[in-house]
């Protein structure tokens, strides 16, 4: 990258600070993240605590984020960083995806197509809410562009260095979004069906990649079986997400809730008795419980939980809507952005299909992670801020259909391209 290709993109940075500096705090799950990232300082990662999932203890989530962003924040932590400094690093890991986005676009499409897609990646408006306070989907973003990086140059040129680089971007993405581990998973079952059908050499340097990615995250898969004996845990938060989206009751939409909240929340009356029988099981007792319990009703209450998966893309795209809650001023703080995003998939769709086989190679493999991650999130209770990841999937394969059309016209690509190949 050139002197006057960064000076370009520096203005983003400036934006992220200002961001970071004057956006209002949303913690969230912040406090939980700085605990953990204090555990692994001090050697451990989780306690084991019975009582973390129906008592409000944000201190001991219980394998409820993977390790990912608290392992980004443990040099910080370990020399006792102020909270403002470890918050900063958002903007600063939010820039760097931006610059491989620059990356990866301009090696394909040249430096003012490669311009075009870092800034259609770095001004998507939601992301500028997550840099006030701690948010993992930052971190994620960063992830994935190294993921996409890894997978493009691996797919046009080989090499075991580019095999690796993709296979740590995945990797690290499921290790802190950990529904992304499922979504490796299918992924790559997949492209290993993919690649017996068709025999592609594209399809299995893809599997390949996320494969390797998927052995990277064994270590974890290891330490959660041993605290839950379970094989193929990636996380403690899916069952009470599937829950609250498979619930029957009249009101509930599907959004989630803390499950401490049931015993003193009248609207979650309905739930009660269930989670008063959790108490005095252990937490991957209480979890299995929760598990079966929601798989019952969707098999009971089909229909309702249907209504309650449309409620939820609802609520992913346009923040809206919530059980028992009216909507506010902010819901276009993400209508509007998710909207253009929706715009851009249904266009992606339009232009690149019909013209699949003289598309570049990575195209397909982009396409599968970014259906993959949004189906899988439609089925269990997600926020706006759970598309992150998704995002950059969508601006390049954006970025591709404009080229397609005409609309941006691509110029001196840097390196060597990956060749135009259809799978």
């Amino acid at each position: 990258m050139t002197r006057r290709e960064l000076a370009l993109l520096l203005p983003l940075l400036a934006l992220y600070v200002a961001a970071w500096a004057f956006f209002p705090e949303r913690p969230d799950d912040e406090g939980s993240y700085v605990v953990l990232a204090e555990r692994l300082v001090d050697g451990f990662y989780v306690t084991g605590d019975d009582s973390a999932l129906l008592d409000e203890r944000p201190g001991s989530p219980d394998l409820w984020y993977g390790p990912g962003l608290p392992a980004l924040l443990v040099p910080l932590v370990a020399v006792d960083a102020p909270l403002w400094a470890l918050r900063l690093t958002s903007a600063f890991v939010l820039f760097a995806a931006v610059l491989l986005m620059f990356v990866l676009a301009r090696e394909r499409w040249g430096s003012r197509v490669g311009l075009v897609c870092a800034y259609a990646l770095g001004l998507y408006v939601p992301f500028l809410g997550l840099l006030s306070s701690l948010h993992s989907e930052v971190f994620a973003v960063l992830c994935i562009v190294v993921g996409m990086l890894g997978l493009s140059r691996f797919l046009g040129r080989g090499g075991m260095v580019w095999l690796v680089v993709g296979a740590v971007g995945l990797a690290g993405l499921a290790l802190t979004r950990v529904a992304y581990g499922w979504v490796l998973t299918a992924a790559l079952l997949v492209l290993a069906v993919w690649w017996l059908a068709r025999r592609s050499r594209e399809a299995g340097r893809a599997a390949a990649v996320v494969a390797l990615a998927l052995a990277l995250c064994v270590p974890w898969l290891a330490y959660t079986y041993m605290k839950t004996d379970r094989v193929f845990v990636w996380g403690n938060s899916g069952s009470l997400s599937l829950y609250w989206m498979a619930s029957p009751h009249e009101g509930d939409l599907g959004d989630w809730h803390q499950a401490h909240l049931v015993f003193t929340d009248p609207d979650l009356q309905p739930h009660r008795a269930f989670f008063g029988r959790l108490r005095g099981l252990t937490l991957p007792e209480q979890n299995a419980e929760i598990e079966r319990e929601a798989l019952a009703n969707i098999a009971d209450h089909p229909g309702a939980y249907a209504q309650n998966v449309v409620s939820n893309v609802s609520r992913m795209l346009f923040n809206s809507p919530y059980s028992r809650t009216a909507q506010q001023a902010n819901d276009v703080f993400y209508a509007i952005p998710n909207a253009i995003l929706l715009g851009a998939a249904i266009l992606c769709a339009l232009v690149l299909i019909p013209r699949r086989r003289g598309l570049p190679p990575e195209t397909g493999v982009f396409a599968l992670l970014a259906a993959t991650a949004f189906g899988l999130h439609a089925l269990v209770a997600a926020y706006p801020r759970m598309l992150a990841p998704i995002v950059p999937l969508v601006m390049w394969l954006t970025v591709l259909a404009l080229v397609e059309t005409g609309l941006l016209r691509r110029g001196a690509a840097r390196g060597t391209p990956a060749p135009s190949r259809s799978y």
